[in-house]
């Protein structure tokens, strides 16, 4: 696979992870019964596609499943203990902490325009959640930054781990749904067989499928390339919420989400372009 197609399977990543919010919105479920049953429905994805997992007693290993597992839960809770532009916001920090990680664990080093294109980029998101951002909310805060330094260090594993990538995934979702189990049995019997479905198949189609292609790329790609090119997914969030549910989107917003596409798919599509030449 050339590096062309690891950015192709990193923005389609992100556009299915943007299709989160949309349909999140359509059930009646808590947000702990969410995060279990989509794990469950991404850990099926991920039995199908590796058939035989392996497991690996190494400390890279076992740090990414449960900091997958840590990044999961700690952001929806953080949704219910703060504003969810606050969460999201915070949680997409993790370029910053990719960076720290990245050099230290795998030696990898950002450039001039990598940090000019952060800095484009997290303007934009400054702007696109402006209207929204505020000091509610300290533990859910917390929690949402601490689910960002997570999501880094994942990523940051997962290219470590390159021979063991798709397992990481699979325990960090199995391990979540099993977290989340009695919180699900709870709701089992009030909650509507239909949302249930929904979220399962948000599971396979939101959270497994993109997370195949996103290991998948971060084989070929530095760690800081594969999390700026999903930096596109907060935005795409309300914008389709926005065109299927009506819900307004504010002046800055907008401005601000054409900054982060523009930075994000700008630079990936520049990035790739040097990296071809290169190899």
């Amino acid at each position: 696979m050339n590096i062309s197609s690891a950015y192709l399977m990193l923005i389609i990543a992100a556009l299915l992870w943007s299709l989160g919010g949309l349909f999140i919105k359509l059930v009646d479920l808590s947000p702990i019964i969410i995060a279990g049953i989509r794990s469950l429905g991404a850990a099926v994805v991920f039995i199908f596609y590796i058939k035989k997992p392996k497991w690996y007693w190494g400390k890279y290993f076992i740090g990414g499943i449960l900091f997958y597992s840590s990044m999961v839960i700690l952001y929806v809770v953080s949704i219910r203990l703060t504003t969810a532009a606050n969460a999201i916001f915070l949680q997409f920090t993790a370029p910053l902490w990719v960076v720290i990680f990245g050099y230290f664990i795998l030696k990898e080093t950002v450039s001039k325009f990598d940090i000019l294109a952060m800095l484009f980029i997290f303007l934009g998101m400054g702007l696109f959640f402006i209207d929204d951002l505020t000091f509610y909310g300290f533990w859910g805060n917390i929690m949402a930054l601490v689910s960002g330094i997570c999501f880094a260090l994942v990523t940051v594993l997962i290219r470590k781990e390159k021979d063991y990538a798709f397992e990481i995934v699979l325990f960090g979702n199995l391990i979540t749904a099993l977290i989340c189990f009695p919180f699900i049995l709870e709701g089992f019997g009030g909650s509507s067989k239909l949302d249930l479905l929904i979220i399962f198949a948000l599971g396979v189609f939101q959270l497994g499928i993109p997370y195949l292609l996103y290991t998948k790329a971060l084989k070929y790609v530095k760690a800081i390339d594969a999390i700026l090119t999903g930096m596109i997914e907060p935005v795409l969030n309300p914008i389709w919420v926005f065109l299927f549910i009506g819900e307004v989107i504010g002046e800055w917003a907008f401005i601000g989400g054409l900054m982060v596409l523009i930075g994000s798919l700008g630079r990936a599509y520049f990035k790739q372009k040097i990296e071809a030449k290169i190899l």
